[in-house]
């Protein structure tokens, strides 16, 4: 599926996490044919060509969407906003779409069927894929960080917005959880990591490479 004008979309992502933003190009490059890769940026960078999809992969920075979507939104350069996500509570989705993204995305897609959205949503669909019934995860594909620490990616995040300085409450509220799946997601992280509070957590976190964080260019 093509743009109706014929040529590719062209789709950006957008993270703020290095292995995040490797781990989803890795998976849309093959797709050359039928999409055009043109970058990857932070939210509040600046973009040298205008994109017609940026990506927002929400690793590390859910709960944000009405912000930092309305943020991208307003960017001239920007066309649309598709969100990508294993989240699917239905307040997520809702608070996503009302924010203006054009679609929801699941991180369960197959690439193929990725890549197939991303296409209907250049078109002027929009598109919300359901959290099951994928043929195959991209669990495989994907990157996170911590992964290399064994940690899950919901583990992960939990950790990384920790690390940010975020209580259980915030931590919670960001990722539609309860606080009590938060503590838990950080009791298997303490003992998986042989950490035994926030500030040793923090600065092991800030210590490893898959954790490095993109920043914006100095002025």
């Amino acid at each position: 599926m093509t743009m109706t004008d014929g040529h590719r979309p062209r789709v950006a992502v957008v993270n703020d996490y290095e292995v995040v933003i490797a781990g989803l190009a890795a998976i849309l490059e093959p797709f050359g044919e039928q999409i055009e890769l043109v970058d990857s940026f932070l939210v509040d960078e600046p973009l040298d060509h205008s994109v017609d999809i940026a990506l927002y992969d929400t690793f590390g920075r859910q709960g944000l969407e009405e912000m930092e979507l309305g943020k991208l939104l307003g960017r001239p350069e920007v066309k649309q906003v598709a969100v990508y996500s294993f989240n699917f509570d239905d307040d997520a989705v809702q608070q996503a779409l009302r924010a203006g993204a054009a679609g929801y995305l699941s991180k369960a897609s197959p690439a193929k069927e990725l890549v197939s959205q991303l296409c209907e949503i250049a078109d002027g669909e929009q598109v919300v894929s359901g959290p099951h019934g994928a043929s195959r995860s991209t669990r495989e594909e994907r990157g996170w960080p911590g992964r290399d620490l064994g940690l899950s990616e919901r583990e992960a995040e939990v950790v990384a917005l920790a690390a940010l300085g975020r209580r259980n409450a915030q931590i919670a509220e960001a990722l539609f959880v309860s606080v009590d799946t938060v503590k838990t997601h950080l009791a298997r992280s303490f003992r998986k990591l042989g950490v035994h509070n926030r500030t040793e957590l923090s600065a092991l976190i800030h210590r490893r490479p898959s954790f490095r964080r993109l920043l914006p260019d100095a002025d």
